[in-house]
């Protein structure tokens, strides 16, 4: 599956142009002055969230630590694990303030955070908000930039390694499932764009309906175990939720059909183990680590005078959420991934199960 690599990105290329879908921007100029590009006097830094002892949550805050003690910052973590909005706000607000910041990573989902991060800004501290993607207009004048994935890409490398997979292995034909959260939501950008996909490039096969999860591992297995018998004819399988790896694998082994190859998402410990154990063929990595780390470089790009918000393609910064499969290399071996485990619990210890 090694060679899947260099094909798959050139062909997300092409499909880009067919279909619009957003990547990484050309680069632009970030005004900032040559005699601006100096250390800052202030390093302190911080990254903010809720529910910190999560491990998805300490990947983050891992890649910000490492990325803060390479750069020769003095890195705070900031946030509760219980507790109102307004606690936690309350929360990020004083450490800003006690431990002098002078950039933050925030982890910020919605608009329920905008007035902190509104005085977070108006304190002198450079935001940063990573992972989710945010409205330009809306947020340029207080968070200073937004580095964020494309689910929509990473969708596409789970299609281009899918069709590659039947192919290699002689599966002409067949038909596809999918898998997403909800009960009757089913235009995700993930989901579509897979489906545009696999039309484009792989038209042989036919895409099934999609069939939802309910987070409950239990009737998960139940479900999907239901929609492979219905469906005798299905070659391949993407779930587009954290919990995919787990149900496809425990249901493919009830129907006896783990030949189906199965693409899902997330690489928590458990559906790393149930990859290198067969039970899925690969896992889109969502940039958790990636967040923290690039976000404490953004925080130090910002204060040595770059300025992001000029336009909406650089104030985006691009995210890559390769895929990860057994005989990858570098950020596509499961090794990697383990790696980043275990630096996470030798840190902070174990927490709570994901």
């Amino acid at each position: 599956m090694k060679r899947i690599l260099p094909t798959l990105l050139a062909v997300v290329q092409v499909i880009c142009l067919l279909f619009g879908c957003g990547g990484t921007p050309l680069p632009e100029q970030t005004n900032a002055p040559e005699d601006m590009q100096t250390a800052p006097e202030r390093t302190a830094a911080a990254v903010c969230m809720g529910s910190v002892s999560h491990p998805a949550h300490r990947i983050v805050q891992l890649g910000f630590m490492e990325k803060a003690e390479e750069l020769g910052y003095e890195g705070h973590i900031l946030g509760l694990d219980a507790g109102s909005m307004q606690e936690l706000y309350d929360c990020w607000l004083k450490g800003a303030k006690e431990h002098d910041i002078a950039g933050a990573v925030c982890w910020v989902g919605d608009d329920s955070a905008y007035e902190c991060l509104k005085e977070l800004h108006g304190m002198g501290v450079k935001t940063v908000v990573p992972y989710f993607q945010h409205t330009y207009t809306a947020t340029k004048d207080f968070i200073d930039v937004n580095p964020c994935h494309d689910i929509g890409i990473s969708a596409q490398y789970a299609a281009e390694f899918i069709g590659q997979a039947l192919r290699d292995r002689g599966v002409l034909s067949g038909s596809i499932g999918l898998t997403a959260f909800g009960t009757g939501v089913t235009s995700t950008m993930d989901l579509h764009m897979f489906i545009a996909y696999m039309q484009e490039r792989y038209p042989e096969y036919v895409i099934l309906d999609v069939r939802f999860e309910a987070m409950d591992p239990a009737y998960d297995r139940e479900e999907i175990l239901d929609y492979i018998c219905q469906n005798p004819d299905m070659v391949a399988s993407f779930g587009a939720t954290g919990g995919s790896a787990q149900a496809w694998a425990a249901a493919k082994k009830a129907a006896g059909r783990e030949d189906i190859v199965t693409v899902a998402y997330d690489y928590a410990r458990v559906n790393l183990d149930t990859l290198s154990a067969g039970g899925v063929d690969a896992l889109i990595a969502q940039p958790f680590y990636d967040s923290g780390a690039r976000g404490m470089e953004l925080i130090q790009e910002l204060l040595c005078g770059h300025v992001y918000s000029i336009s909406e393609s650089l104030w985006r910064q691009h995210l890559d959420a390769p895929l990860i499969y057994t005989d990858g290399e570098g950020a596509h071996n499961p090794a990697y991934y383990y790696g980043l485990h275990e630096r996470s619990e030798t840190r902070f210890g174990l927490g709570q199960e994901e």
